[in-house]
């Protein structure tokens, strides 16, 4: 492939041009002379003063020197650009550095012309392979497992060189998307373990974060961790739609009559006291399945009498699919201040307040309220 010229946006004058031509008319007999070229620097593709030694992949750059408008192949480490996505103006080549994981790694950059080749010291810095979040922490034995993540591509991730490890029982992946995979969870998995996606085409190991099945500082499930409440127990039950996760949860059904504020939960938690010293250190998970969308519907959550409750607002509750379970997460300092000036030993509640109006209808499952470390 060869590579695009950017048009000058400079006219040269009518004189220069004549000479020019004159010049070349009075060569024509002569052989082309062919000069090696050289190397100056690289720099960012916006500060081309600015001399550099390392980049990220996809970054833009630009190679600076002399006799480089005959590049035929350009390479960081063995990856290989693609030359027809390669500019060239006044002795600079522009490009974007490869997306490809090197099967060699140089920390070299080579150019060949037509007229010869050189090559000069450059890193490139290539990303580790990344796992952000489970879809839901909670999703049965059986079912299929969503991770987000990122480099997925890079990584060359497919069925056959990628498994995902329930502490020790190896699942291979199912589906690879963009900032995504998907895998079967094992029928047979334990609760509240750690999972490993596993990569053998370039021996790559990464922990997802986040526990499956988290029981780490579990306030109820409803099940084994029952509800003790003293508000809310009313929507407490083994309810068959939507589909439950993992037995009993709490739902909340409103029709648009509305209901005024009322308390969905409200119990007694022992927080540890490093909660209450770096609540920024911990969030509040639990599993949502949001059936009908809410607009005006409100929901306050916070320690009884403490502090003004913080609002839940629309924000905290997104959802990718309606009547679908999914993992949502809230700092616990909007229910734990940072830095609180109070007396610490009254923390000790966790409360959920919803004030329904009436036009606006309300359905929505809570299950596996739990206090969890960020990873």
């Amino acid at each position: 492939m060869t590579m695009k010229n950017i048009k000058f946006r400079k006219i040269a004058p009518l004189f220069l041009i004549a000479v020019t031509f004159l010049a070349l008319s009075s060569c024509s007999k002569k052989e082309s002379v062919q000069v090696a070229p050289t190397f100056s620097k690289i720099t960012p593709l916006k500060q081309l003063d600015t001399s550099i030694s390392t980049g990220n992949m996809g970054d833009w750059i630009a190679i600076q020197g002399e006799a480089l408008e005959t590049a035929q192949s350009i390479t960081f480490n063995d990856a290989t650009v693609d030359m027809k996505d390669v500019y060239y103006e006044n002795n600079i080549l522009y490009l974007q550095i490869p997306k490809v994981m090197p099967s060699e790694v140089t920390n070299k950059v080579k150019v060949t012309t037509a007229s010869g080749a050189f090559d000069f010291n450059f890193t490139v810095n290539i990303p580790n392979l990344k796992l952000t979040t489970m879809f839901n922490e909670y999703t049965a034995p059986g079912d299929t497992l969503k991770i987000y993540g990122d480099f997925f591509k890079l990584y060359e991730v497919d069925p056959t060189n990628t498994v995902v490890s329930f502490n020790g029982i190896e699942q291979p992946v199912i589906q690879v998307g963009e900032n995504f995979i998907t895998v079967k969870v094992p029928v047979n998995v334990a609760p509240n373990i750690k999972l490993t996606v596993k990569n053998s085409k370039f021996n790559a190991t990464v922990v997802c974060p986040g526990y499956y099945q988290d029981r780490q500082f579990l306030i109820t499930n409803f099940d084994d961790v029952a509800y003790t409440g003293y508000d809310g127990s009313q929507f407490v039950g083994l309810w068959t739609n939507p589909k439950p996760i993992s037995g009993k949860y709490s739902l909340v059904k409103i029709g648009t009559e509305g209901s005024g504020w009322f308390y969905m939960m409200g119990t007694g938690v022992n927080y540890t006291s490093d909660m209450k010293d770096q609540p920024d250190k911990y969030e509040i998970r639990f599993e949502l399945n949001m059936v009908t969308p809410i607009m005006k519907t409100k929901l306050y959550i916070y320690n009884y009498w403490n502090y003004t409750p913080a609002e839940i607002i629309a924000s905290d509750l997104v959802v990718q699919n309606l009547g679908v379970w999914q993992t949502i997460r809230i700092p616990l300092e909007r229910l734990i201040p940072k830095n609180f000036a109070g007396n610490k030993d009254y923390i000790g509640s966790f409360n959920i307040r919803v004030e329904s109006p009436a036009g606006e209808s309300v359905l929505m499952g809570w299950d596996n309220i739990r206090i969890s470390l960020k990873d």
